[in-house]
């Protein structure tokens, strides 16, 4: 991993826990050769270090002593509209997620995530991917979700093989269906998520949280 990113390569983490930041850096530290790593604590620390440097990655927790995590995302965007900002955080609420992704977040990654998990996440991240990570153990209710925009849980499985790339006739293979079952529940995907192909109808589902990657 450490050839891909250049060395220069220069991240913001923003969290009141200093333990947790140290975790995160030493993860973070094998991100690529020379990588920088800047902490800042609160609201007011993060929007001092954003105006003196530029950053390639702000990563960004939802709770912080003098400021909402979101209210801290659009005086960071403002500040800097370069720099992709992933809220990284306990909060498992699909409410929070819809929230930090329409406020224009690049991501939102659960702080459960393990050291392998976030940096592949981070390296997407800084590629310039979109990337939502749910906690494992309380995934974000997909099912109530997909529900909302008229999606089944049959649908659901698709979306989710549609998003690994698979074409109609693996997909077929893999659910055990007919080719014409699975176009029937494509043309229900594209319009419930007012899609016109299989790359917007995967992008407006990773926007809702419906699928991971």
């Amino acid at each position: 991993m450490s050839n891909t990113l250049p060395p220069d390569t220069r991240l913001l983490l923003i969290d009141d826990h200093q333990i947790y930041l140290d975790g995160l850096s030493l993860t973070l530290g094998s991100l690529c050769e020379g990588v920088q790593l800047d902490h800042a604590h609160n609201a007011a620390e993060a929007l001092q270090k954003v105006n003196e440097h530029p950053y390639d990655l702000i990563l960004l927790d939802l709770q912080l002593p003098d400021s909402s995590g979101l209210a801290l995302l659009q005086k960071l965007r403002a500040a800097d509209a370069m720099a992709p900002i992933a809220i990284l955080t306990a909060s498992n609420s699909p409410s929070d997620l819809d929230a930090a992704l329409q406020l224009g977040a690049a991501g939102f990654i659960s702080k459960t995530a393990d050291g392998k998990t976030l940096l592949q996440a981070v390296t997407q991240l800084l590629y310039g991917a979109q990337v939502v990570i749910s906690d494992e153990n309380h995934p974000l209710d997909r099912q109530n979700s997909a529900r909302e925009v008229g999606i089944t849980p049959r649908q659901l499985e698709i979306l989710d093989l549609l998003a690994e790339g698979l074409p109609n006739k693996l997909i077929c293979q893999r659910l055990s269906l007919s080719e014409d079952t699975v176009k029937t529940h494509l043309k229900a995907l594209f319009s419930s998520l007012e899609s016109h192909n299989r790359t917007e109808c995967v992008n407006h589902a990773r926007k809702l949280g419906l699928v991971s990657f």
